[in-house]
């Protein structure tokens, strides 16, 4: 039997996202891991995702299983649950309660191409496990390192462990992120600060102002997408499957590939829930 070998490794925890717009009131599944892996099946790639959330919180696996993505989950006393108010702008964020991290022995021994790491907060992945996997390309979603929770509220801190991006390939922040982790107040100061770190190309999604690729030495500024906004919860994660889908592609043509990860993102933003179809 041909032996399998997967487009991206996704690892990260699947959560019960309690979301408030207005008035309007959803629970729905989510994290990274659960936006990510969805829009890559839609566009064609193969992913396998690793999670781990509390059995009596299986069903939010269902959607995985509708679209045919293998996984693997290990068994954690909580799942992940976020709360996440939205006022114009602005979110804000509180966490009920929190999966146990990941460690060497949630990975199943399989062939990728590459590993994406959704962090959702700062305790989900240890040095151990970058070192772990450093043989391989790693994108990481850095979000969950700059997470400091007091009462449940979800706070902003710099992340000091940063010589844990000496192992990331890829790396994805908002702005918000971008600057604290880089100390830097202007977006493309902050990139190269970034790289500095170790990591060959970041992406920072700019919201309603775009979104900035730093690779290859160049900045490349992206245009916001034009479109109605549902709910912008996982837009970045779509925006990041896209990039993976192009650069897996063999593509170099940073602005192009940008112009790909803001159509999908802009349609993800219509809706509830993940990017799982064109139309």
């Amino acid at each position: 039997m041909k032996e399998v070998i997967y487009d991206v490794g996704v690892i990260g925890h699947i959560t019960k996202d309690i979301i408030k717009i207005g008035d309007i009131k959803k629970e729905i599944t989510g994290g990274s891991a659960y936006y990510v892996s969805i829009a890559l099946k839609t566009l064609g790639l193969n992913p396998f995702v690793v999670t781990k959330l509390s059995e009596k919180d299986e069903y939010l696996l269902n959607e995985l299983k509708k679209y045919e993505i293998p996984f693997i989950l290990r068994k954690s006393e909580n799942t992940t649950i976020f709360e996440n108010i939205y006022e114009k702008d602005v979110r804000i964020q509180r966490i009920i309660s929190v999966a146990s991290p990941f460690k060497i022995e949630d990975l199943p021994n399989i062939k990728v191409k590459m590993f994406y790491l959704g962090s959702l907060t700062k305790e989900d992945f240890s040095l151990e496990i970058f070192r772990h996997l450093s043989k391989y390309r790693i994108a990481l979603e850095v979000q969950g390192f700059l997470r400091k929770i007091e009462k449940n509220q979800v706070k902003m801190k710099d992340w000091e462990e940063k010589e844990v991006l000496s192992y990331v390939e890829i790396l994805h922040a908002d702005e918000m992120e971008a600057k604290i982790l880089s100390g830097e107040k202007d977006i493309e100061m902050a990139a190269k600060k970034l790289a500095s770190f170790g990591p060959k190309e970041i992406i920072i999604t700019l919201g309603k102002k775009g979104s900035l690729i730093f690779a290859k030495g160049r900045s490349f500024f992206i245009p916001p997408p034009k479109t109605e906004v549902i709910d912008p919860t996982g837009c970045g994660d779509t925006y990041m499957a896209g990039y993976l889908y192009k650069r897996l592609m063999f593509s170099e043509d940073f602005y192009e590939i940008g112009k790909f990860c803001t159509k999908i993102a802009s349609l993800k933003l219509k809706k509830f829930g993940p990017f799982d179809s064109w139309d």
